[in-house]
């Protein structure tokens, strides 16, 4: 390293980053530039140090509170957004809690549902026309009725009450009846 120069590039292809010619111009050569010229090795190169005006007391202040009202913004913010996170991830936490329920009651419902439907197909089998003549019969001495024993009633004749035992009825005298039969045909009007 005697030449002062940094050789550890030399190695790599630095072409691509080259601009692109016109198509006349290409070709597969490599182009070299000529290296820039070095400055001689005791001048120093034509730097200057900026230095930056001194803030008063009052500007350094008010520095300092627009910094942390900045900083206040941020957290802020950044609480807003952590609760909505976080209520976001508490109300998905109560939909999939509701949809494990709703699932479970789904399942008890259809197996109260095949439930009642085998109990109401035995309760069909026991109530059957068949199976009540079988009962009536064997436990209950019953016998089918006959066409004998059909007695007919006829009730096409006039209506009339009887009072049993030794009861009278009262007659009514004329002008009550009338009257009554009369109110009664006013207020059916």
């Amino acid at each position: 390293m005697a030449s002062g120069r940094n050789n550890k590039y030399d190695n790599f292809d630095f072409s691509d980053f080259e601009p692109r010619q016109s198509s006349y111009e290409r070709n597969a050569a490599r182009k070299l530039d000529t290296a820039p010229k070095s400055r001689p090795s005791g001048s120093k190169p034509n730097m200057k140090l900026v230095k930056r005006p001194k803030k008063s007391y009052a500007q350094t202040k008010s520095d300092m509170k627009r910094a942390n009202l900045h900083t206040a913004k941020i957290i802020a913010i950044s609480l807003v957004l952590l609760v909505m996170m976080s209520a976001l991830l508490y109300g998905r936490m109560k939909v999939d809690e509701l949809d494990r329920q709703i699932q479970s009651k789904k399942n008890e419902l259809s197996v109260a549902q095949s439930e009642n439907v085998r109990l109401s197909m035995k309760l069909d089998s026991l109530i059957s026309l068949k199976n009540v003549e079988e009962y009536a019969q064997n436990n209950l001495g019953m016998v089918k009725m006959e066409n004998y024993q059909i007695e007919y009633i006829d009730l096409s004749g006039e209506d009339k009450a009887t009072v049993s035992g030794e009861k009278k009825v009262k007659k009514q005298t004329q002008n009550k009846a009338s009257f009554i039969s009369r109110f009664m045909e006013y207020m059916s009007k």
